[in-house]
């Protein structure tokens, strides 16, 4: 299959009935898909693709938005098998928080489809009862979740998303007023617990930062590519005692007593 047809097959599953997307929001999706082409490619593209498939242009927006008119039959894409649909209902559940913006609002679809094909599509299949049954509850005393600021969360992510160096304004702990630092490589995310952590490179620094989430007042993207320290790993740097535990230390012979119900947390998970 020719480059072109991909390009444009990967430009249809872009876009949706619910909400319209500029040629340039197309054009920066499938870069960072792998498509190497033009703003004036992909307008073309969609010039073309709306004689026969049925997507239209909001004229009354500048730029235009793209989207799909609200009679086209969406047969394009093959309907969510059962395990389909409830992975991608348990995706939204439970990691939605650690995806890139720009990749949730693309599987909004997917999330929507999967939720009206569990309810319409399997309704006498064990399949549609699980995602009632499923939780996850904190081992230790539940934190509060801070307040993340959106736009901040967002372009963070893209920013780790592209692999550029970003310029922001952070407030460290017990510190009154926040401070601005650039250029900083954001290396990875580490969820823990309640609070989103940034691992991160000051420019200059060898040494490997953790900055909360929550803390960070602005973030601009910079157009400097990422400088990742050499042998940098995400798992081997939570392995060393990154996150405060864990670690290569020397192991000792630990004898614990506990009295009445204390120990059984530990007990249950051990016999």
């Amino acid at each position: 299959m020719s480059e072109t047809v991909l390009r444009q097959i990967e430009c249809l599953k872009l876009l949706s009935k619910d909400r319209t997307r500029s040629a340039n929001e197309i054009h920066k999706a499938l870069e960072d898909r792998g498509f190497k082409t033009s703003k004036r490619t992909v307008e073309r593209d969609l010039q073309m693709l709306s004689g026969s498939v049925g997507i239209i242009a909001d004229e009354e927006q500048k730029p235009f938005g793209w989207k799909y008119s609200k009679d086209v039959a969406l047969s394009l894409m093959p309907g969510l098998s059962e395990a389909e649909a409830l992975s991608f209902l348990l995706l939204k559940q439970f990691a939605s928080r650690l995806l890139p913006s720009s990749i949730e609002d693309d599987l909004e679809f997917y999330f929507k489809s999967a939720a009206k094909s569990l309810t319409e599509n399997v309704s006498k299949s064990a399949v549609r009862t699980w995602p009632n049954k499923v939780r996850t509850v904190e081992t230790s005393l539940a934190l509060q979740q801070p307040n993340n600021d959106p736009v901040v969360q967002k372009e963070l992510y893209n920013a780790l998303f592209r692999s550029k160096q970003v310029e922001i304004s952070y407030r460290p702990a017990g510190k009154p007023e926040a401070r601005s630092y650039s250029p900083i490589n954001v290396l990875g995310l580490i969820e823990h617990g309640a609070v989103i952590y940034v691992v991160a490179n000051f420019e200059g620094y060898d040494n490997i930062r953790l900055l909360a989430l929550h803390r960070i007042r602005k973030v601009k993207m910079l157009d400097t590519a990422t400088v990742t320290p050499p042998g940098f790993n995400l798992d081997e740097y939570i392995a060393s005692d990154g996150m405060g535990f864990g670690g290569d230390g020397n192991e000792i012979q630990l004898v614990l007593r506990f009295y009445d119900g204390a120990g059984y947390a530990l007990r249950s998970i051990s016999w």
